[in-house]
């Protein structure tokens, strides 16, 4: 066999086979699942052992998990959290968002990365992923006003994010229209996308299950409304993971009501094409790039003093405000510090669109190694320690 593989049923084959091996080993030692996915692109894509070519299949394949990636952020969130503490997941949200951006800005502008390279990298840090989610759930600690707190938060952050990345995306691009205003067009559109989406879809969601569909039937109605919401925010000039965000936001009710519709759906998304956006973006990746480029390093360790900074002084300010014990602030902190799913989207998003290079993802990618260990881990600590004790909330 010569390498890299060309023929596409080979390179499918190959994708399930190393996504299969590392589900099966790296989640066994408590290790997320993402890590070993990223580090498997890698080690056999064209900056490693050069056995996957992105073309073909990766690229479809990364593209599809992308997307999905970010339906099934706004499939998970939890809207009830919402109104269970609202000041304090608000203020946390908004806390967590500004508290990560505005260093990051005038980090990057010190840097003379420009406005749109500073909202952008102030966009990456400023999110966060519920990667520990699965730890406090099962210690039972979800009702507790922290936990509450980060969840909801997560919608909060999550929204910001992306607006703020379509607003400056498309301001960089007035550069090239013929008027300044044509690069607000597409802005104005989607604000008509969402509007209908969210004034149409639920309503068609109901009466689709209400009828008598097979689980299959009505899963492969979730990925067309899906799909065609990423199409269309991408034909009017906007990015595909905003229409993806948005399908996941207004199919949230109907999933949370039918366990098994959204069984099958995460059955999709994690065991097929999720996976495959990871191993994607691990290709991207030089490996000479960490052992010979000392400014990838550089650029990570600043990102990973944004991230503790933003998520620290947002976790204080609610903390204090609200009398949070000191491990319920700790909670929150841990909770979300990991970077991965929205910052990555993120991140692949701004490079296609030139604002990134490859030496600020490679970056990236080490933030989120470093934050995807810690956070569960010191979750698992601390939340063993609520669990145990069986702390009472005031």
């Amino acid at each position: 066999m010569t390498f890299p593989v060309t023929d596409p049923v080979l390179q499918f084959t190959t994708l399930l086979t190393v996504s299969l091996i590392v589900q099966l080993t790296v989640e066994r030692i408590h290790l997320p699942g993402l890590i070993g996915l990223l580090l498997i692109g890698m080690l056999l894509g064209p900056g490693g052992a050069n056995v996957l070519p992105r073309e073909p299949m990766l690229d479809l394949l990364g593209s599809i998990g992308l997307v999905y990636v970010m339906f099934m952020a706004g499939t998970e969130i939890d809207f009830s959290t919402l109104k269970t503490h609202p000041r304090e997941t608000v203020l946390f949200g908004l806390g967590s968002f500004f508290f990560s951006l505005i260093p990051a800005m005038g980090v990057a502008l010190l840097m003379d990365w420009g406005w749109a390279g500073a909202l952008l990298l102030g966009t990456v840090i400023s999110s966060h992923t519920l990667l520990a989610y699965p730890v406090v759930a099962k210690l039972g600690l979800v009702r507790r006003r922290s936990v509450v707190a980060a969840i909801g938060g997560t919608l909060i952050t999550d929204t910001l994010a992306l607006v703020l990345l379509a607003f400056v995306i498309q301001i960089r691009s007035a550069g090239s229209a013929a008027h300044p205003l044509e690069s607000l067009i597409p802005l104005g559109l989607l604000v008509v996308v969402v509007g209908a989406s969210l004034a149409v879809v639920p309503k068609m969601s109901r009466w689709m299950m209400s009828r008598k569909a097979s689980p299959a039937q009505k899963a492969l109605y979730v990925l067309v409304v899906l799909l065609i919401l990423a199409s269309i925010t991408e034909l009017i000039g906007t990015e595909k993971i905003l229409g993806a965000f948005l399908a996941g936001l207004c199919l949230n009710p109907i999933m949370s009501r039918r366990a098994i519709l959204r069984e099958h759906v995460k059955f999709v998304g994690r065991m097929l094409f999720i996976p495959f956006f990871f191993v994607s973006t691990g290709t991207l990746l030089e490996i000479s790039v960490f052992t010979e480029s000392l400014r990838v390093w550089i650029i990570a360790a600043m990102l990973l003093g944004m991230v503790v900074l933003g998520k620290a002084s947002a976790t204080w300010a609610v903390g204090s405000l609200f009398q949070y014990p000191w491990r319920d602030r700790l909670l929150l902190f841990s909770l979300t510090i990991p970077q991965a799913a929205a910052t990555l989207a993120v991140t692949i998003t701004a490079r296609d669109a030139g604002v990134f290079d490859d030496i600020v993802v490679d970056a990236v990618i080490v933030l989120i190694f470093i934050t995807c260990l810690v956070g569960p881990l010191l979750t698992q600590r601390v939340g063993f320690h609520l669990s145990r004790h069986n702390t009472i909330e005031g």
